[in-house]
Formats: structure tokens, sequence, C-alpha cells
């Protein structure tokens, strides 16, 4: 069941195109199942991949962004319609998204994706403003996300775009979260976009423990949860090979 609040979700203008931005360090079967499950959701023609740069707040994380794409383009070569962009690995300082969203100057907005998670702290990012103009914002359910934290950044995006009910708005996200809603789409006027709540079925894959993994003593069972290219790329280049355990906390 899906609730369209005030029509926001008319099919004819939905865009055809979303931006899946990420560290993908490396990339894996997680990755892919969202990407697929998104993509027949939102009936999409085009998934852009953008790997991310230099994070803010962040330390670079210890495999390179051109080798990431390398990774990422393996991945996704044989599915139509999925591609990469290296406009972060491009660009010098910090990767703000606002700076990336700007940068690519997509007419007419594309889809933007976000766990709960991600988009709980969305309104601390550099000119989200920025990005709400940009592209339509689509949150996607996470397991562990904490859903008064999530409530909170719905409200806050929804009283920068105008007048809205928050008892009413409160209710749709919490329907979402327990599953008894599988979407609710919500105007953002002062924007000109719109915001989005997926329920997805998440295939739960830490980056952070498969890269420990990719460099330990179960090292097979890790390699198995990348797809079959990325997984030959790894093992032939010896990546992750003698992870630290600062390296271990990068996300």
């Amino acid at each position: 069941m899906a609730m369209d609040t005030y029509g926001a979700a008319d099919k004819k203008k939905r865009p055809t195109l979303a931006l899946f931005g990420g560290a993908f360090n490396p990339v894996h079967r997680g990755h892919m199942a969202l990407a697929a499950e998104i993509e027949a959701r939102l009936d999409l023609q085009e998934i852009l991949f953008i790997p991310t740069g230099h994070p803010p707040h962040k330390d670079f994380p210890e495999i390179s962004c051109e080798e990431r794409k390398i990774m990422l383009d393996l991945a996704i070569g044989d599915h139509p319609g999925w591609r990469s962009s290296d406009i972060e690995c491009r660009m010098k300082g910090p990767s703000y998204t606002a700076r990336t969203i700007s940068a690519l100057a997509i007419d007419p907005p594309p889809f933007f994706l976000m766990g709960e998670d991600a988009f709980s702290d969305f309104w601390s990012w550099g000119q989200p403003e920025v990005i709400v103009a940009g592209a339509h914002l689509v949150i996607v359910t996470r397991p562990g996300a904490e859903e008064e934290r999530t409530v909170e950044a719905f409200f806050t995006t929804l009283r920068a775009a105008g007048p809205f009910d928050s008892v009413s708005a409160e209710a749709v996200v919490t329907r979402v979260r327990r599953g008894e809603l599988e979407e609710a789409v919500w105007p953002l006027p002062n924007f000109g976009t719109t915001l989005r709540f997926l329920r997805i079925n998440a295939v739960d894959i830490s980056s952070t423990d498969l890269r420990k993994g990719l460099s330990g003593e179960n090292r097979e069972y890790w390699t198995n949860l990348l797809p079959d290219s990325v997984k030959s790329y790894i093992v032939k280049r010896r990546i992750y090979k003698g992870f630290s355990k600062k390296q271990g906390e990068i996300s």
C-alpha cells in the first residue's frame, strides 16, 4: 500500500534518473540489491552511482576514489542504465553533496537516494537547501535507524518547504517504518521537488565489517558478499590486505 500526499507522486512528473552516492568501499551485493529494488519501485531508466571523493568530517578512505570507481564499474557494467561518475574523484577539497548536485546541474531534478540513518543528520550537511532544490529526496528505511531522529529530519525538511501537518506527517513516517505503508510522498513547494519515504527489503551488510573481514581469517565468507567481478579484482590485487584498526573504523 502506498500513500500519496497531495498528488506529489504523479508518475508523469517523476524523474527517470536517480543518484546513488556512497563510499562503495567496496561495492557489495547489498548496494546492488538496493539499486535493483529502487529501480523497480520508482520505474527508473537510469541510476548514476557516485563514489565519494573526500567525505567531510571523515578521513580519506584507504582505497582511492579512482580504484573504488573501477570496482563499481565492474559491478554495474552489465546492467543497462546503470553508470558511474567520477565527479567527486576529480573534485578538490571535501566532497559536499551540495557541490556535486550543483556541478551535475541535472534538469529536470533527479531522485537522490539516502538511507534514513544518513537522513537523520541531513540538516547538518553543508547547504542542504541546495540539495533539496536540486533533487527529489528518496529516503529508504534502514535497520537500526532511530525513529525519533528520522521523524525530526522529516519535520525539518517539511517545515523548510512550507506549511505541513506534523501529526499527520509523524503518523505516516511511523506507518512506513512499521511496514503498514510501502511508500509516502510529500511535495516540497518552496523547493519545487518532493520528499519520498520508501520501505525496502534491505540486505543489511556493514561495509566496515566487510572490509575487516576481507583482511581476516574468514576471508572466503566475506568475499561471497561481493559481485563476482569485484571479488576477482580484490583477490587479484590483494586489496584490503593488512587492514589496520584505525582504517577499520572508517565507515
